[in-house]
């Protein structure tokens, strides 16, 4: 039988979590490539019901959105260990906007949560710059209205979903570092060193 903390029969999840264009997708691609288990992308959901749906006003995306948060939920809860990435609703926000969060809470076995770390002008510059399918309305948005939106949802920290793991993504980070940081949080459950990834110099 194997010991490997991430292929035990018990399930296992990472959730990635943090401010939009936080790093969040990156950070999940390398943990489920490291880790080797299933990667679950919200944004991945929601992009198949814009092939599906089409582009349309903001009503229309929000519909979809609902649509691919139940979809995301329903694949999470029938898999046995994988990285859970979006941009979730803080258990303390009342804002209108984000994934669901409160079934985290439900899903059996270990949880560890990443929590990607910037400042809101910094999210909210890179949210600018990317691109991504049309049918986000990405365009709507301006910098300012970004880090006004962005500046409070950032005041609450990680959501507290099993151990925490901050990882300050305005800064390098190593893959392989934290990875190891996540294998020993879900073999052990305790909150890893939040400086031991990316100390900063």
């Amino acid at each position: 039988m194997t010991t490997d903390p991430v292929h035990r029969l018990e399930r296992r999840f990472i959730i990635v979590s943090g401010l939009p264009a936080s790093g969040k997708s990156a950070v999940a691609r390398a943990l489920a490539q490291a880790l080797r288990v299933e990667l679950l992308d919200k944004d991945e959901f929601l992009e198949s019901r814009f092939e599906q749906c089409g582009i349309g006003d903001a009503a229309h995306r929000r519909q979809l959105s609902v649509e691919a948060d139940a979809a995301f939920r329903r694949r999470a809860e029938r898999s046995p260990a994988a990285v859970l990435a979006s941009w979730w609703k803080h258990p303390l926000s009342l804002a209108d906007s984000g994934t669901p969060s409160t079934w985290l809470a439900a899903l059996p076995g270990t949880k560890v949560e990443v929590h990607c770390e910037c400042s809101a002008d910094l999210a909210a510059a890179r949210f600018m710059a990317r691109a991504r399918h049309p049918g986000h309305l990405d365009t709507r948005w301006t910098h300012a209205g970004l880090v006004a939106a962005f500046a409070p949802l950032a005041s609450f920290g990680p959501m507290g979903f099993g151990a925490v793991i901050r990882l300050a993504t305005d800064v390098a980070w190593d893959a392989g570092t934290l990875a190891a940081q996540v294998a020993s949080a879900l073999a052990t459950g305790a909150s890893a060193n939040p400086a031991s990834n990316n100390e900063r110099a």
